[in-house]
């Protein structure tokens, strides 16, 4: 791990994560494009007793696979520094998602990634949906997180989007059990082009807001409004 003590020259980003208590602290340095300006970021993501993430092991062979923790709703408090502006993340209202990841793919991939995080009605719900990737293996990365407590989806959902028009609203569905009906309406799309001989990546990464409806295990309908996170198409050849 590099340190991020160490003030970073040109295009260098220094990040350190690292296990504290029950959770993870982020820190980072870099100097801000254009600007020259210092960026420092400290941030801390709890992971509070008793609150469920969802682990799991997508099989495409006997010596392809990927193991993926992805755990959505967990606190977090701390800052960006930005030269002298601070951006200040309060306890209660900000919230962090981790994926942690093992494995061998395949050359070739194209996945969907959806995930969102805050409060809504009174409850702390946490969204975690992924698509394309498992197709054909029996295992799903798909769950939800109600007040720590995680209903895992074992159906492949529908995704309806438009690549072409990326900003325009995505919808998430379960087409069999009707336990997520969701909205996710973008506010900012980060593009990534890469095109290098063997070697590409066409990412869309949208940020915005998650409304809709999703069903708990129990059976208990909670309305989603306004949850903060992101929706992606990715495709990568490696």
């Amino acid at each position: 791990m590099t340190s991020p003590s160490a003030r970073p020259v040109r295009d260098q980003v220094r990040v350190g994560i690292r296990r504290e208590g029950a959770g993870t602290r982020l820190t980072a340095r870099c100097l801000a494009p254009g600007t020259g300006e210092q960026v420092e970021v400290d941030v801390y993501a709890g992971l509070p007793e008793g609150h469920e993430t969802l682990s799991v092991v997508v099989p495409w062979g006997p010596d392809r696979f990927q193991y993926t923790s992805k755990q959505t709703a967990l606190p977090a408090h701390g800052h960006v520094r930005i030269g002298r502006r601070v951006l200040a993340f309060a306890p209660g209202d900000s919230w962090a998602v981790l994926d942690h990841g093992r494995g061998r793919w395949p050359r070739v991939a194209h996945w969907n990634w959806g995930a969102g995080s805050g409060r809504t009605g009174g409850r702390t719900v946490g969204l975690q949906f992924g698509g394309r990737w498992t197709e054909g293996t029996g295992a799903t990365e798909n769950a939800l997180c109600v007040d720590g407590r995680l209903s895992k989806l074992g159906e492949e959902l529908t995704w309806s989007y438009d690549l072409a028009e990326p900003l325009a609203p995505w919808r998430v569905r379960t087409p069999g059990s009707g336990q997520v009906d969701l909205t996710f309406t973008p506010v900012h799309d980060r593009v990534t082009r890469t095109d290098a001989g063997p070697l590409s990546n066409h990412t869309d990464q949208c940020f915005g807001h998650w409304n809709g409806t999703v069903r708990t295990d129990a059976g208990e309908q909670v309305a989603v409004h306004q949850v903060l996170g992101w929706a992606e198409d990715v495709r990568m050849r490696w």
